[in-house]
């Protein structure tokens, strides 16, 4: 078990890396390029910067990005169900209101983390974050916002394939799949990882088996993660 675990957490360390790079990369690109001042775009840049959060504060990192996900998904919808109204929007406006929307489902994870805290508790010689049912409420409320913002995506989805043929339609279209292509990485990622880390409470592990789970567990947030700045850029 520590030969895997020690397999699993040098895969985990290089997608880590690799997820704080190129996602600095795509912030970065988002603050410098005039042309990303779309409430879009500075959710996408938002999401890269919760993204490299995540490397240092996972859960709140994890909090923040999927429900970030969930307003891109929101925003795309509204841009294409009512365009005439989204282009009127007050942006400072209609921005605070979805950084607050990400404020409060990230203020209830670290409410789930202090409520539930419990001294001295460990998970294979590493500290637990979330205590007790604390892990449980934390995956089914994760669960809820993916779920969700997969459902948002999908009407989203039909709702262009039903605007007919046209240049304009053709271009929303190329910029929505690549967003949905970022998603379902993102999505799949953090729906395996916090499936996996929810069910770990529920199986006879040992301490060594844990480790090596745990470490299995983490890489698959991190690869969506990763991926994310290439398929941007490839797209």
């Amino acid at each position: 078990y520590l030969l895997a675990a020690k397999c699993f957490f040098t895969i985990f360390a290089i997608l880590s890396a690799l997820g704080v790079i190129f996602n600095s990369i795509l912030l970065f690109t988002t603050i410098r390029s005039k042309s990303l001042r779309s409430p879009c775009a500075i959710l996408i840049g938002s999401c890269a910067l919760f993204d490299v959060i995540h490397q240092f504060l996972p859960e709140m990192g994890v909090a923040a990005g999927s429900f970030t996900v969930l307003s891109i998904g929101i925003d795309r919808f509204l841009s294409i169900a009512m365009p005439n109204r989204y282009r009127r929007l007050n942006v400072p406006v209609y921005l605070i209101s979805q950084y607050l929307a990400i404020s409060l489902f990230s203020a209830y994870n670290a409410f789930l983390i202090f409520y539930f805290y419990r001294d001295h508790e460990v998970i294979c010689n590493m500290p637990s974050v979330f205590h007790d049912n604390a892990v449980s409420w934390w995956a089914y409320s994760s669960s809820v916002v993916n779920v969700f913002a997969f459902f948002v995506y999908i009407l989203t989805w039909r709702l262009i394939r039903a605007q007919g043929e046209t240049l304009e339609v053709e271009k929303m279209r190329r910029i929505f799949r690549t967003i949905v292509l970022v998603t379902i990485f993102d999505l799949s990622g953090w729906a395996i990882t916090q499936t996996l880390v929810a069910t770990q409470n529920f199986l006879s592990l040992s301490d060594d088996a844990r480790l090596c789970y745990i470490c299995f567990a983490s890489i698959f947030v991190n690869l969506g993660i990763a991926v994310k700045f290439l398929v941007y850029y490839c797209t």
